[in-house]
């Protein structure tokens, strides 16, 4: 992945330089920066090409109570739709005790952390987390788990792409519980891999007692949504000499696009370290809300899709003296996961109307919010409820207010429409 020189040739950036570069810290690895691909699936490529990305994108920045400091800059943005934030960019600010300090492996820790560290967009809690990732780790040496980890990349880039293949078909259904109960993804998402789980998927890491922890801040900054971020980690273990040691590692978002679509996440680039987290991650949510031969199975009591009678659009009406009645982010979800291009979902609204509803909306406004609400979906985010009470309109039918919702028919054969 190309770099551009403009930093580096700022007269500012290079005072910075000149006066970090002897530091401790950075003299410890800075021999080891050359031009290259940040993606670049060749250990040695690859950490060099982080490590100049490092020394060009070093800043100083200025805290609260005037407070300076030293930080990298990542590439992405603040995730801010409403355009209300601060327009600093994010970035990972550098203890001061760590410039005192050598890490010559350094590059190592930017090169297997993951291709996320790329990742466009970012919350504060997630840039905060792999500050901690980064930094706040045991500082045992690396050298055993990097061998065994690229000694087996090939073998964990093949079981990360099985599991997607097994996951993928069905992954709307994960998409939807991240927005409708993000709490009952926590524990598979974001919870603790111990030794025994890990093993049980990579043999090989019996041999450092390798484990996987989640940042337990990010875990709880997000009141149990955290599943919905990117997800930080470290990956820890002890040396054979008995060193304790942790890698820090990022995982992508579970959506769809990141984890199927986007070529930033594909497992042919992705760091070895990340290969290992992402399939016990993803094999952990498979064991747990998908079977074996793929039909959804999310939470208890889920009806066979076999045998379940299918979703139909059906109408709610209006009680005198309640509020009116609005469908559920889970009826929206379902609705616009089924029907995905927004002239079908239309065509659909309007067949259901000619039963007696006169629609409030039209097909333009429609049209917008069912894209809007869409893209939202595609994010792991709740779509708006004014794009949801759009995409699920109030109609009038027969003197009365009625709303359009998307649910299953009863199961005894009675209408399905109020």
């Amino acid at each position: 992945m190309a770099h551009t020189p403009a930093a580096t040739e700022d007269p500012g950036h290079q005072a910075l330089l000149r006066r970090l570069v002897p530091t401790p810290f950075i003299s410890s690895w800075v021999g080891r920066a050359r031009p290259g691909d940040c993606l670049d699936p060749d250990p040695s490529r690859r950490a060099a090409a982080w490590a100049k990305w490092a020394m060009e994108s070093l800043v100083e920045m200025t805290g609260m109570h005037d407070r300076n400091y030293v930080a990298l800059t990542l590439p992405g943005r603040f995730y801010d739709p409403r355009g209300s934030g601060p327009p600093v960019r994010p970035h990972i600010e550098i203890p001061s005790r760590i410039l005192y300090s050598q890490d010559p492996a350094f590059p190592d820790r930017l090169a297997e952390i993951g291709n996320g560290l790329r990742f466009p967009w970012w919350v504060f809690p997630e840039v905060t987390a792999t500050r901690r990732a980064l930094f706040n780790t045991p500082k045992g040496p690396l050298d055993e788990l990097l061998v065994l980890l690229r000694r087996h990349r090939q073998a964990l880039i093949g079981a990360l792409d099985q599991l997607m293949l097994k996951a993928m078909p069905n992954w709307d259904a994960i998409e939807r519980v991240l927005i409708a109960d993000p709490l009952a993804l926590a524990g598979p998402a974001t919870g603790d891999v111990d030794e025994e789980e890990l093993s049980d998927y990579f043999p090989e890491a019996s041999q450092l007692n390798l484990e996987v922890r989640f940042d337990s801040k990010l875990r709880e900054s997000h009141d149990g949504r955290a599943s919905r971020r990117v997800g930080v980690w470290q990956l820890v273990g002890t040396t054979s000499a008995n060193q304790q040691f942790a890698l820090g590692v990022i995982s992508p978002r579970l959506t769809a696009n990141s984890l199927f679509k986007d070529r930033l996440f594909s497992p042919a680039t992705e760091s070895a370290a990340s290969l290992l987290v992402r399939g016990v991650i993803m094999r952990r949510i498979i064991r747990d809300y998908l079977s074996v031969d793929n039909a959804v199975q999310v939470g208890p009591g889920e009806p066979d899709p076999d045998t379940a009678p299918a979703p139909r659009l059906r109408a709610v009406p209006a009680r005198v003296g309640a509020k009116l009645p609005e469908a559920s982010v889970d009826a929206a979800i379902r609705f616009l996961q089924t029907y995905q291009d927004p002239d079908q979902a239309w065509a659909l609204l309007e067949t259901w109307s000619t039963q007696g509803y006169m629609l409030t909306v039209t097909k333009e406004g429609f049209v917008a919010s069912h894209r809007n609400a869409l893209r939202y979906l595609r994010r792991a985010e709740d779509p708006e409820r004014d794009d949801i009470n759009v995409v699920l309109p109030l109609a009038w039918s027969e003197g009365k207010v009625v709303r359009a919702t998307f649910a299953r028919p009863p199961s005894d054969g009675s209408p399905a429409v109020s």
